[in-house]
């Protein structure tokens, strides 16, 4: 907790709203579990003609579509939640871009596949994601490979993770969860002076630098 307060007494304020940043949350939570539950009703339909309706659950199928529908519905929410912000619009999920926010790296530059990859993938969907969808795939992926409610332990203490995680984005100054610290990472809005102002910035350091090494 000391370490907690030390990094909000000296980190600056973003001027990203609350409301924005959750708005955008709510929109790919929205989107990325509606783009997940296609294969699963895709396959069902295949399977099952005439039905009308299609639980989330690949328990209502048997083995291997249990596994085929399972891993295809984790590898479409991978490709929503990491693959967009890592190739499509670079930094930005499909929430993030209708509400002009971007995840950069903490001193404003773009963030790097590797950070991406570990902020999106490592930590939102496999440590924190409990709440998302695709980790709920997951989570009943593993209890049909195994036939062991794991996965009740897992998506336990990865809704405690969460918890935290939305915590330090009220707490913090820098509006920073815990994948954001994990990975030295923000999101801000693009419209802000703030941002503005940092692009220009190292826009004026990079012609700086690239007119010394001409000489």
């Amino acid at each position: 907790m000391k370490k907690i307060l030390e990094l909000r007494n000296k980190e600056e304020k973003n001027e990203l709203s609350h409301i924005r940043r959750f708005l955008a949350y709510a929109i790919d939570w929205y989107l990325g579990g509606v783009v997940a539950s296609l294969p699963i009703i895709i396959i069902y339909m295949m399977l099952h003609e005439g039905a009308t309706s299609i639980p989330q659950n690949i328990a209502i199928f048997d083995y291997p579509y249990n596994f085929i529908a399972g891993s295809l519905s984790f590898l479409v929410a991978i490709i929503y939640y990491v693959g967009v912000p890592w190739v499509v619009f670079k930094g930005q999920t499909v929430g993030k871009r209708l509400l002009k926010l971007k995840i950069v790296s903490n001193d404003y530059q773009e963030a790097s596949t590797k950070q991406i990859i570990i902020r999106q993938l490592v930590m939102i969907i496999l440590v924190e994601g409990s709440i998302y969808s695709c980790s709920n795939m997951l989570h009943q992926i593993i209890n049909a490979a195994t036939n062991f409610n794991f996965s009740g332990l897992y998506a336990y203490i990865g809704l405690v993770i969460s918890l935290i995680s939305a915590l330090l984005v009220l707490f913090l100054k820098s509006k920073r969860a815990l994948h954001d610290l994990v990975t030295n990472t923000k999101v801000v809005y693009l419209d802000s002076n703030q941002y503005t102002v940092a692009v220009r910035r190292m826009k004026k350091k990079m012609r700086k630098n690239l007119k010394l090494a001409n000489g």
